[in-house]
Formats: C-alpha cells, sequence, structure tokens
C-alpha cells in the first residue's frame, strides 16, 4: 500500500513538473468551463433570418439588418435573393448562405 502510494505522488509530481516546464498554468478542473473568444478572417458567417421573395421585390434579413439584391452586409455584397437561400460576394468569393443556416457554403 505504501509502494502504491508513493508511486502516485512521485507520477503526480512528474505531471506538474511538465506543465510548469512547458510554461503551461495548471488548472483547475472544477472551474467552469469559458470559452476563449476566437477571430478568424476565413470567412465570415452570415445568419439568414428571414426571406421575403414576392413578384416585385427581394429582400433578406441577415445578421439582423434588412438587404436587397446589389446591397451589402459585413463587407459582401448581394448577387442573388431566392426562397430559402442568397449568394453573396466578397473578396472574388461567392458564399451561400441559407435560411437559418448561417454557415457559409
Amino acid at each position: 500500500m505504501r509502494e502504491e502510494i508513493r508511486n502516485l505522488a512521485i507520477v503526480v509530481l512528474m505531471l506538474t513538473a511538465t506543465n510548469v516546464c512547458l510554461g503551461e498554468p495548471l488548472r483547475d478542473p472544477t472551474r467552469p468551463y469559458r470559452a476563449s473568444a476566437v477571430t478568424t478572417t476565413a470567412s465570415p458567417r452570415f445568419s439568414v433570418n428571414a426571406i421575403i421573395v414576392s413578384a416585385d421585390r427581394r429582400v433578406a434579413i441577415v445578421n439582423g439588418r434588412r438587404v436587397g439584391i446589389g446591397g451589402s452586409i459585413d463587407g459582401a455584397t448581394v448577387i442573388s435573393i431566392e426562397k430559402d437561400e442568397l449568394v453573396l460576394a466578397k473578396d472574388g468569393r461567392r458564399i451561400t448562405a441559407r435560411l437559418r443556416d448561417g454557415e457559409p457554403r
């Protein structure tokens, strides 16, 4: 029994020393998870909340803002609006955003 406790203590010390040597802070495993803010420039997220298509107009609510064909949202220009998706152009790329999807395609 004493041997097992001693071996366990050695393992704990080794793990602690490894984290300290690598410069990683020790984390309290009982603390609640907090997501860190990550900024990315890869592709913006366009959340399509609503689309209105009628004979005389096509309008979409994207990221909480109303936009029509030719309008811009977060640096992207709306190319087309269909009943369940819209196509945007940004930095020479075409992005298709679907209604309530929120993920670029």
